[in-house]
């Protein structure tokens, strides 16, 4: 216990200071309100203004929250507007009180755009990007909200058959809490900060570690709206231009093979060079290409 102990308050320790983020760069937190409370947000804009290019909106994956987006951010907030929001029930974002469906969080997702002034009655519409579980939060939002959404991204898209969603679905531990031995939060220390990728600080890998055990035992509600929703229905109604952009991370051959058989119209571009902790190790190459075929005509 005494060891757990002093890891908790080492990284507590580690992450005391604020980040700075590039002189260039404006970077900012906030909260907009939600249908389930407080939606919390990171934004990064260019010093210098925002220009004239279309906003560009991330979803994160599970269960961590915007803060992994952070070296992405400061990337693609040097010539736009770049905002990340927590997923209700993730990161510093309100929980819902049950798992809401994909159809709930995106909707959730285009209240706090629309309360930020986006959108057909407001400035105009966003770019989204999401990756693993903000894929089908993208992509569910361009569907319902077509006002909202310009061009949609996706990276790593977790297209499982019926059968393995359906294993998946009912092997969620919807019946977890929390050890009092501290378990839980030294198997995600353990996963995260000991192993973390090479030229990952130790210092960056305790505060996504921070981020990932704040939804405690509730982590497994996005996890539940992922394997309810189906991405063979709601792909083929995304009207959008959108790009597949993908790492040659875990999800690489489900992602190759979502856009082969239910968006043949999709661009895609691959990066085999980035193949793990794919914002920490490739933001770089992922804002260059990510932004290059937004400005495209």
């Amino acid at each position: 216990m005494m060891k757990q102990v002093f890891i908790l308050l080492a990284a507590a320790t580690l992450l005391s200071g604020a980040a700075v983020a590039e002189d260039d760069v404006i970077y900012k937190k906030g909260y907009v309100d939600g249908p389930y409370g407080q939606i919390h947000y990171h934004s990064a804009r260019p010093a210098d203004g925002d220009g004239d290019k279309t906003p560009l909106v991330f979803f994160h994956q599970n269960p961590k929250s915007a803060e992994e987006y952070r070296p992405l951010l400061e990337i693609v907030g040097r010539d736009r507007l770049a905002l990340a929001f927590d997923t209700p029930g993730y990161g510093e974002s309100a929980r819902p009180d049950s798992p809401p469906d994909m159809a709930g969080i995106a909707n959730a997702m285009a209240d706090a755009l629309d309360a930020l002034g986006y959108g057909k009655g407001g400035t105009g519409p966003v770019d989204v990007f999401g990756f693993h579980t903000g894929v089908f939060i993208a992509s569910e939002l361009a569907v319902i909200r077509p006002d909202l959404v310009r061009r949609v991204v996706m990276s790593g898209i977790a297209y499982y058959d019926l059968e393995a969603r359906a294993k998946r679905l009912a092997n969620l531990p919807t019946d977890k809490t929390l050890p009092e031995d501290g378990t839980f939060i030294m198997h995600r220390w353990y996963l995260m900060v000991i192993n973390r990728a090479d030229g990952v600080s130790l210092e960056r890998a305790a505060k996504i570690f921070l981020e990932d055990i704040r939804s405690l035992d509730k982590s497994w509600f996005a996890y539940h709206a992922v394997w309810t929703y189906a991405p063979e229905e709601r792909f083929p109604l995304i009207k959008q231009p959108i790009l597949v952009l993908q790492p040659h991370e875990m999800l690489l051959d489900h992602s190759r093979r979502a856009q082969k058989e239910l968006m043949p119209q999709a661009d895609m571009i691959e990066l085999p060079d980035i193949t793990t902790s794919v914002f920490e190790t490739g933001s770089e190459e992922i804002g260059s290409a990510l932004t290059t075929w937004l400005d495209k005509p």
